[in-house]
Parts: C-alpha cells; sequence; structure tokens
C-alpha cells in the first residue's frame, strides 16, 4: 500500500494528513468453502488417507444498510447552504474498509481489482422521478422484494441463497435512476478507483474516551462525487449508492442500454443542500464581514453603545461604554425605578469586588452596589446571586448533594468538639512534662513507653479484683522526631464534595446561565457579529456563591466551605476573557474550529467551547488572546478546483524541500453542456503528464495522487488587536 502524505495541504498546526489508495479488508464479504484434505506420505498404508472435511463460512458485511454511526462527516454539511459550484461533494465514513468490503458490477461484468463498490451521486432538482424537488426523497423496500426484481425496474442481480434469511423481511431504501441519468453521472468502470481513498490523521481523530494521551491516527475513508453543482442556484441530494450486481450503465459502444428502465439503486445514505453561487454565505464570505471597518460586523467589545443620533449625556454615554445596560427595577417595597446591569462579559477589566470576612456572599442584598453617577443601584452582582441559587434549586440533584454534604460536615464538625471535651476530660490529670505543642495523642502514646500504666489504672478505676499490670523498666523512648508535630493524612475528599465542585465548576465556565444574563440587551450582538469581552471574576463567584447558598450556615460550615475551594481550586483556570459568535457559521460548520494566540506563539487554552442556540457560538480563554483564528474544521478538507475552474499542482511526497513552480491545469468534464461531470480518466492522465515533466517521471496516478491534487484546504480568518490576515 503507497503512502503519499498531503503535508502541504495540511492546516497550520494541525497534526499531518496521510492519504492512502485503498485499506482493503483481509477477505471480502461472501460466502466461502473450505476444505482440509490430509495425506500420509505413504498412501498405502491403511489409514493413509482421510476424507476431506469442508466447511462453508460467511463472511458478512454491509449491504443494504449502513449503520448511521459509521457517517463520520458530510460535505457540503447537510442542509446547508452556500457557494459550492467549484466544489465535489464528499462523505467521510469511519469505517474506512468499507468502500473496498465488496465487488461492483457483479452482473457478468468482473470489475477491475480494488474498485470500490460504493459510489457518491449527486441529483438536482428535477432529475430523479421519485424525488423531484431534491428533498431527499427514497423508496423503501424489504430486502427479499429488491432482490426478487421489479419487471418495471432494472435491479440488482444478487442471489438470494447468499443473503442471510434474516435480512429479506429488513427494509432497505432506493432510488429509481433514468438511465441516461445515470451513464453521465458514473464514471467508467476503471475510472471509480480514484473517487475512493484512505485519510489517516488530521485534528478531527478525537481521542477514545478515559485516553489521556494524544489520540492515535485513526484512519477514515472518503468517497467522493464526480459531479460539480451548477453555476446557478438549486437544491441537491447526495446518495451514497450501492454498485453491486449491477451492470455497467453504458454499453461497448459507451451508449445506455436499449431498455430504457430505470435503475433501482439501494441509497445507504443521502443529505441535502443548496448550491448558490451568488449568496454571500460561503465561509471566506462570512468570515470575511469580521474584518475591520466592516461596521457593526466588525469584530468589536461587547457592549451596548449607543447609535450617534441618540444625544446621550456623555455621562450616560460612558456607562453604556463600560458595558452597563439600563433596566426595569423593582424594589423590596414594590417601587419601580431605573437600576444598571452588567452580565460576566465586560469591554474592560472589572475591578475586584471585595469578599467578606470569610470569603463568601451571604445574600444578594449585600451585593447591591450604589451608582454614583445616576444615584441609583448597580444589580448586576446581586442577579448573579439569584441565578446561581435558582439554578442550585431547579438542579435536585446538586441540592440534595450540597444539603447532604452540609450536614454530614456540622456532623463531623460536632463529633470532633465532643472528642475534644473527652481528651480534655481524660488527659486533664495527666503528668505534665511533654514536649511543648504535642498533642494529647502524643502524651498518651508516650505515656505508654514509659511506667504510666499505673497511674493510667489509677485513673481509669480498675476494680481491686482485677490484676492489675505491672510497669516493666525499660529504657526511656525517646519521642519520634521523624514525623513534624501536627502533621496529619490528608483527608480523601468524600463522594459528595466531589460531585458538588464538578458541579460548581461547570457552573464557572457559565453552562446552563440563561442567555439574557449573559447578553442583556440584543443590540450587543446583531446577526453576523463576533464581539470580544473579559470575563468579571466577581460576578462568578457572585454566581457561584448563590449555588453555595443552599442550606449554608457561616458559623458551622466553614469546613464544607473550604474543602469546596479546595476542590474547586483543582477544577482548571477561571475563564479570563472570551468571544461571542452570532452568524451563519455557527450552524452551517457546527465542528467550527476557535484558536488563540498570546502576543508571542503560545497558544491560548480554550476553557469552554459552546453552542449556545441556533446560531451563537461561547468560547472561554483562560487569558486575554492577542490573535484569534477562525477556520473551517478539519474534517471540513474538501475537493474541488479554484475559482477559475482549474487544479493547482502540489508536491508529493516527504523528502521534496520546496514546492513546484505554481502552475494549474483545467479541470476537464465529461460533458461541457451536461450536468457538470468530471472527466476522471482524462484528468489523472493530464495529472500524470504534468506531474512528470514538474517533479518526477511516471505512467500514472494513484487514487491517493489524485485526492492530493484534488484537495481544497480549509479556509481561515486571523484577526489580531493590530488588523486582520485571510
Amino acid at each position: 500500500m503507497t503512502t503519499h502524505p498531503a503535508g502541504p495541504t495540511a492546516p497550520a498546526g494541525a497534526s499531518p494528513v496521510t492519504f492512502h489508495d485503498h485499506l482493503l479488508p483481509g477477505i471480502t464479504a461472501g460466502r466461502y468453502r473450505i476444505t482440509v484434505d490430509q495425506r500420509l506420505p505413504a498412501e498405502d498404508l491403511p489409514g493413509a488417507r482421510f476424507e476431506p472435511v469442508r466447511q462453508t463460512v460467511n463472511v458478512q458485511a454491509a449491504q443494504f444498510r449502513l449503520d448511521p454511526s459509521w457517517v463520520h462527516a458530510v460535505y457540503p454539511a447537510a442542509h446547508s447552504q452556500g457557494s459550492f459550484h467549484r466544489l465535489l461533494p464528499h462523505i467521510t465514513l469511519d469505517a474506512a474498509t468499507l468502500p473496498w468490503q465488496r465487488e461492483p458490477f457483479t452482473a457478468g461484468t468482473r470489475s477491475p481489482v480494488r474498485t470500490p463498490w460504493l459510489a457518491l451521486l449527486l441529483f438536482g432538482e428535477g432529475e430523479l422521478p421519485g424525488d423531484p424537488d431534491a428533498l431527499g426523497t427514497t423508496t423503501s423496500v424489504t430486502v427479499g422484494r429488491l432482490l426478487t426484481g421489479d419487471p418495471a425496474v432494472s435491479g440488482p442481480r444478487l442471489d438470494p441463497n447468499a443473503v442471510d434469511p434474516v435480512l429479506l423481511d429488513t427494509p432497505c431504501h432506493v432510488v429509481d435512476v433514468p438511465q441516461d441519468l445515470l451513464a453521465q453521472l458514473l464514471p467508467d468502470p476503471s475510472d471509480l478507483k480514484y473517487l475512493a481513498h484512505v485519510r489517516v490523521g488530521g485534528e478531527d481523530a478525537a481521542p477514545a474516551e478515559g485516553q489521556d494521551g494524544p489520540p492515535a491516527p485513526d484512519a477514515y475513508a472518503v468517497v467522493t462525487t464526480a459531479r460539480f453543482p451548477r453555476e446557478d442556484q438549486g437544491r441537491y441530494v447526495a446518495h451514497l449508492v450501492s454498485l453491486e450486481g449491477h451492470a455497467p450503465p453504458l454499453t461497448s459502444d459507451g451508449k445506455p442500454e436499449p431498455d430504457g428502465k430505470h435503475v433501482r439503486l439501494v441509497s445507504l445514505h443521502h443529505w441535502t443542500f443548496t448550491s448558490c453561487p451568488t449568496a454571500r454565505d460561503g465561509f471566506g464570505r462570512l468570515a470575511e464581514r469580521f474584518t475591520p471597518d466592516n461596521d457593526e460586523h466588525s469584530a468589536a467589545p461587547l457592549r451596548p453603545a449607543p447609535a450617534p443620533s441618540t444625544g446621550l449625556r456623555e455621562d450616560l454615554s460612558y456607562l453604556l461604554e463600560q458595558g452597563l445596560v439600563p433596566m426595569t427595577h423593582v424594589t423590596d417595597s414594590g417601587e419601580r425605578t431605573l437600576a444598571w446591569y452588567s452580565g460576566p462579559f465586560l469591554p474592560r477589566v472589572a475591578p475586584e469586588l471585595p469578599r467578606p470576612a470569610d470569603g463568601h456572599f451571604p445574600d444578594a442584598d449585600g451585593l447591591l452596589l450604589h451608582e454614583p453617577v445616576t444615584g441609583t443601584f448597580a444589580v448586576g452582582y446581586a442577579c448573579a446571586w439569584n441565578t446561581g441559587r435558582a439554578l442550585a434549586l431547579a438542579d435536585p440533584g446538586f441540592a440534595t448533594t450540597l444539603v447532604r454534604l452540609r450536614h454530614r460536615g456540622r456532623l463531623r464538625r460536632a463529633t470532633d468538639r465532643q472528642y475534644a471535651t473527652y481528651q480534655r476530660q481524660l488527659y486533664g490529670a495527666l503528668p505534665t512534662g511533654a514536649v511543648a505543642g504535642e498533642s494529647p495523642r502524643e502524651v498518651f502514646e508516650e505515656l505508654l513507653r514509659g511506667d504510666a500504666a499505673d497511674v493510667l489504672a489509677t485513673a481509669l478505676g480498675v476494680p481491686e479484683d482485677e490484676p492489675r499490670p505491672r510497669a516493666v523498666p525499660t529504657a526511656p523512648v525517646p519521642p519520634r522526631r521523624d514525623v513534624p508535630r501536627h502533621a496529619s493524612t490528608p483527608r480523601t475528599p468524600s463522594p459528595d464534595a466531589a460531585e458538588a465542585a464538578k458541579w460548581l465548576a461547570g457552573l464557572r465556565t457559565l453552562r446552563g446561565v440563561p442567555f439574557d444574563c449573559l447578553v442583556p440587551d440584543q443590540r450587543m450582538l446583531p446577526p453576523e457579529s463576533l464581539r470580544l469581552f473579559h470575563v468579571d471574576r466577581g460576578w462568578l463567584d457572585a454566581l457561584l456563591d448563590g449555588a453555595r447558598s443552599l442550606d449554608r450556615n457561616p458559623d458551622a460550615d466553614t469546613a464544607t466551605d473550604t474543602e469546596l475551594d479546595e476542590l474547586l481550586a483543582g477544577h482548571g483556570p477561571v475563564p479570563v476573557a472570551g468571544l461571542l459568535l452570532r452568524s451563519a457559521l455557527v450552524p452551517g460548520w457546527p465542528a467550527l474550529r476557535v484558536e488563540a494566540h498570546s502576543a508571542g506563539t503560545e497558544p491560548v487554552r480554550v476553557i469552554h467551547n459552546e453552542v449556545l442556540g441556533a446560531d451563537v457560538l461561547l468560547v472561554l480563554f483562560d487569558r486575554v488572546p492577542h490573535s484569534l483564528t477562525i477556520s473551517e474544521p478539519p474534517q471540513g478538507l474538501h475537493f474541488g478546483t479554484d475559482e477559475e475552474g482549474e487544479v493547482v499542482l502540489r508536491r508529493q511526497g516527504r523528502g521534496d524541500a520546496a514546492p513546484p513552480p505554481k502552475r494549474s491545469v483545467p479541470a476537464p468534464m465529461a460533458r461541457p453542456a451536461g450536468p457538470r461531470v468530471l472527466d476522471v480518466g482524462k484528468l489523472a492522465a493530464v495529472l500524470a503528464r504534468e506531474l512528470a515533466a514538474e517533479i518526477a517521471p511516471r505512467t500514472a496516478i494513484s487514487p491517493a495522487e489524485f485526492a492530493m491534487q484534488l484537495v481544497r484546504a480549509p479556509e481561515q480568518l486571523t484577526l489580531t488587536f493590530g488588523g486582520t490576515r485571510r
């Protein structure tokens, strides 16, 4: 198996991506007969020959249905809309050997070796008789009916006896394709091998559950269609179909079969998308809106800045610039007045919030701050406290755990106090002279080593009829000095404390906090906008104090509070900064990648990354970044041509130090006036000829090399404090 690294096309900072021609299974699916025949050298001896033993074995693999969990990614994304007319849709499968587990065209025609039995076909509106609107409509039939055949269509010719009888009554999805259309969409059987390959590695290789180290490079099978969407707007449906049991759509003279029957194909997976070349909703066009000087779309601090024509007083405009939002406030006495609210996200660094003596705010009233400019209250911290308490009460699991933890802590405290009382009563009259600073337990242990047995017997009142222990003269044992005084073994945190701390750590990253508390005014985050902010640590502390206030007694729960504080400190850093992205990029690219770096090249840690609602992405960092990079997900590596419809040559192999001179070749179409189907065989020959002239002599190109030449790397946008770069 030949490996062709795609180093020049891999995203910066990503793990290496490698393309392979194929990944063949050890044995293809089907029915096999195993015969074991044993003979001895001296065949004339009695019993020298044994009767052969035969065993029939069925090797099963996916055939009529595909487990949805095997689909790793599709491009374009399902139900997405964008400029896709220069791209070849593809599907990525977790089962890396799946395209080569069976043989295509088994109806009297032997396919070339290593040709996939799967093909990805793209249909537009008005092309499929059963799905004229390209909505992904399929027909459900049983496997038995499919194998029996329908005289109105041309179905797969498979031996029903070779199929597991259990599958005959299970349903499968089929589409009926006109023969002339299938002849246009499906390449020649000898060219199908170029439309499937294996990819190893990449950033989308997620670590296994419980794996601490870096993820192993997973292998994925990639199947690509040969058809480009049209240059005008339209809806498309992509079907991953089985070619097993079918005849090639073209006869020896290059024409479709004369019977004119529709071809019934098994659809293993399908999805729809809309290609709109003139719409400004491709990744690059959407991302470039966040560049500077692009009005409200450009990246800016999160603040409710007033419009220039509002004519607000300068002091009120200043409050808005600081991230404060005017709100209606109802006092405890029922009066309605004005108050200023600020959430955890501010356009500035918030001053440190003074803490009570015990380190925790007991209620929300103490967090109502006076705003001197308007003479009203600033209620942000008080709202945070009440929000935390409401979220804790709304989670019965956490509320029960916290109350149980506090009750056990109080019981432990009462037990310790009672034990201390017993210590004073028991050891108060013992002989003195112990080393200063020794605990009663240590004094007791040293007395046992000496001659204090009689003293203890008298103090404890041993009955006269029982023999009293005699002191055995021994050498004095010095006190142990190898262990520091008052040293104690760290107590393992209780399961309740660990569970409560884990819940509070999630709340500290604002999980479950209502969006209105984060962004109190929708004008702060208009559609297609990116907003940066600092995180107010005081707001987070007030939020957690409200959640921890359930059944809290400041005097009796000091030990419990200290234990929770220590466990929280071990749950990673506290968010310091972050961004909010409201854009069509969020639903269109579910695995959107956001990276941040400090003033140097050191990456900034992402503490939390969550999609809020339909189109809002929240990302929290452990410190203020100097630059941000927003890019398509690595599994979004897609295939196609440049804006001129040409394929740019890339250098292949690890040993080459410099890329070849920039050179491109036009992508030939099989039928320029038809459905824009790529002439795969002709393009492979052109690429082999051009690469032989530019890089190294060769007579043919492999499927992995073919895929590498068609790769279009993910687009990305980098934002810095000094500007942006593409």
